[in-house]
């Protein structure tokens, strides 16, 4: 099954525009399928990218810290035999920062060091408004905005796959809600 209006939009769409999901679900074989989502992904990136030209809040959050401590327990783990001293001392002094050991003297063991090789360095930005939600967000629940925007998928489904067996009665013209003519 492949839906022509990617899932991950229709779910947002208010519920008079779910109703007629049927008619954008189409079966493709297991290559034209593969190709089928290249496309898609690609018309999505597209879309995404063209509504978030201003707002470029990422994903996820990078701590730059902690990922340097990771880095550097890493290196002391790994490659220690091949490090010059100098590197050694530095890496450890910025382990030791992290791990609030005060005395240069105090070893820092194998297992401090696993334990910050394991550091999450990485969070969810709570910021991160995912692209789906912000172009349907952008159509406003106006029926002329989604309608062109489902009709628009389905051109893009006959373009990109040039499909010799739709259903009978399939069309890009199709009524997108159920109940409404055009």
């Amino acid at each position: 099954r492949h839906y022509v209006v990617p899932f991950a939009y229709r779910t947002l769409f208010p519920e008079r525009f779910k109703t007629h999901l049927s008619h954008d679900v189409v079966v493709l074989c297991v290559n034209c399928q593969m190709v089928a989502d290249q496309f898609r992904q690609k018309r999505m990136d597209e879309i995404e990218d063209s509504y978030r030209r201003y707002e470029r809040e990422p994903r996820v959050i990078v701590d730059q810290n902690l990922l340097k401590v990771r880095n550097k327990a890493l290196a002391l783990l790994k490659w220690r035999a091949k490090l010059p001293a100098d590197k050694i001392l530095e890496y450890e002094a910025i382990l030791r920062d992290h791990l609030k050991l005060s005395d240069s003297s105090t070893e820092i063991t194998s297992e401090q060091l696993q334990q910050a090789t394991k550091i999450v360095y990485r969070k969810d930005n709570p910021n991160y408004v995912p692209g789906p939600e912000i172009i349907v967000k952008s159509l406003k629940g106006d029926e002329q905005n989604i309608s062109a925007f489902v009709r628009g998928w389905r051109q893009h489904f006959l373009e990109t796959m040039h499909p010799r067996f739709l259903p009978i009665g399939w069309s890009i013209d199709s009524p997108v809600t159920c109940g409404s003519d055009w």
